[in-house]
């Protein structure tokens, strides 16, 4: 790559300073701030959901679990960005802020990578359910699940390590979005690596190829689900046991669906639009810096939509999942109007025997003085 005006010069900041739009301070300040309120808030309902009886069962709710959790992890690392971007509108913490660099983006990355592949295997999950329903039991497994978990983690972590090395990666344009963190020296193999080869192999990994899988999957289900949908309700008839499992069944395949649906939509446009950037800086068109900057800034509060919503379109799209939000709901409540009724109840308890051994006490001597 030619490094120009236009790239990057003899330092870790590009010669020409690009700074925030203030469409984009708007966006991180409110947006993100109101994406971290639903996104915080849903993540752990969809946490407590996924715990209850009806659905832990099943290896999907199980992957829908570990999905909450990595998704609730990016929120919280993307906090950060919103109090940078959108609050103080400058850098903060400048003595730590390589090592916050390696640390964000890292496990930013990570758990772009954890939650695309998690939703891979919800689409495998749910189609080896539909393809080999003798054996799914057998395969679809919680411990299978936590081995497909770690494995995804060590992968990511590989994939991702390049950005722990002090090196290599830390402040780049501190205080601007998408742009605070990068290579920091001109080490033009590596800046080369960063611009130019890693996004394309960030989107391949974490977008098109994911996203190419479920599709595959998706279209395989419903094709095989058509095909034996006659068989299914006869047998179905017959054995409510069997009817409550298809229910289940298709209960979390609209849940697979829904979620694939907004990965799709808060994911492409991103990785697309990485994808265009990074072909513009290798063929050293005389593209500026600052609208891509501000293009992927906006596109990144879209994707960190991608992690605050899945709750909400859950409760949308499956009677289930509400019907399992709703029981844990009133399970809490029960719990805490049992405690307060208890309580009630000790006290009321207590009153009646000091009332009652007062009587007690009261009577002796007047039973005494009339003897």
């Amino acid at each position: 790559m030619n490094i120009t005006n236009n790239s990057v010069i003899s330092g870790p900041t590009p010669f020409l300073v690009p700074s925030n739009s203030p469409i984009v301070v708007l966006l991180y300040r409110y947006v993100l701030g109101f994406i971290f309120l639903i996104g915080f808030t849903g993540n752990l309902a969809s946490m407590a959901t996924f715990m209850q009886t009806t659905l832990r069962a099943t290896s999907t709710a199980f992957l829908f679990f570990i999905l909450a959790v990595s998704d609730t992890i990016f929120l919280f690392v993307s906090i950060f960005d919103f109090i940078e971007v959108g609050l103080t509108q400058e850098p903060i913490l400048l003595t730590s802020y390589d090592n916050l660099c390696r640390f964000r983006w890292f496990l930013k990355g990570l758990t772009q990578f954890c939650s695309a592949w998690i939703l891979v295997f919800v689409t495998i999950d749910r189609w080896l359910r539909t393809r080999f329903p003798f054996k799914a039991n057998k395969w679809c497994t919680h411990r299978n699940v936590i081995i497909v978990t770690i494995c995804i983690i060590i992968i990511g972590i590989s994939l991702h390590s390049h950005m722990l090395s002090a090196q290599f990666f830390g402040k780049f344009v501190p205080g601007v979005a998408t742009v605070a963190c990068g290579p920091v020296q001109l080490w033009a193999p590596y800046t080369l690596f960063f611009f130019v080869q890693w996004p394309f192999i960030q989107v391949f990994f974490v977008c098109l190829i994911p996203a190419t899988l479920m599709l595959l999957g998706s279209i395989d289900i419903h094709r095989t689900i058509q095909k034996t949908k006659s068989r299914i309700q006869t047998v179905a008839m017959n054995q409510p046991q069997q009817l409550r499992q298809a229910r289940l069944h298709r209960q979390m395949l609209i849940l697979m669906i829904s979620s694939i649906i907004i990965f799709f939509v808060t994911t492409l446009p991103v990785g697309i639009r990485q994808i265009i950037a990074a072909y513009a800086i290798s063929a050293n068109t005389a593209t500026p810096l600052e609208p891509i900057i501000n293009d992927l800034a906006i596109l990144t509060v879209l994707l960190s939509l991608n992690c605050a919503i899945n709750f909400y379109v859950h409760c949308l799209t499956s009677k289930l999942f509400r019907d399992e939000f709703i029981k844990f709901i009133k399970i809490i409540y029960q719990l805490a109007g049992g405690t307060t009724g208890n309580n009630t109840i000790n006290i009321n308890h207590t009153i009646m025997l000091s009332v009652v051994n007062g009587h007690v006490h009261a009577n002796i001597p007047h039973q005494q003085s009339h003897a």
